[in-house]
């Protein structure tokens, strides 16, 4: 069985309905996934009433700094070890022009 509070993969979603086209019951399809009769059927209701497995888009706050900014604050990290996060601030926002602070800096190296 799927631990409590997981959410099933996609590939796992696919099978489900696969099973439920080829004229499984839902007690049969969570025998044979060794899945709870009730996350099956929860997973055969969303696919009836949108047509796809997938899961809606989760929000969130974006990401205040870009890949290549956060690949950028790591190298000079590596490159002087002793640079403390202040100077690391003052020099992406000298580098990039975008305003980073100390706290920052800290959550994307660590």
């Amino acid at each position: 069985m799927a631990p409590h509070g997981k959410e099933l993969s996609e590939d796992l979603k696919k099978r489900i309905v696969a099973l439920l086209k080829d004229g499984l019951g839902h007690k049969k399809i969570a025998k044979t996934l060794k899945l709870s009769c009730s996350m099956v059927g929860k997973t055969i209701q969303w696919f009836h009433r949108t047509g796809s497995t997938q899961n809606r888009p989760r929000h969130g706050r974006p990401k205040k700094l870009s890949a290549c900014a956060q690949y950028h604050i790591q190298r000079l990290s590596l490159r002087n070890r002793r640079m403390s996060v202040a100077s690391i601030a003052a020099e992406v926002k000298g580098v990039r022009g975008q305003p980073v602070s100390a706290q920052t800096i800290c959550h994307t190296l660590h």
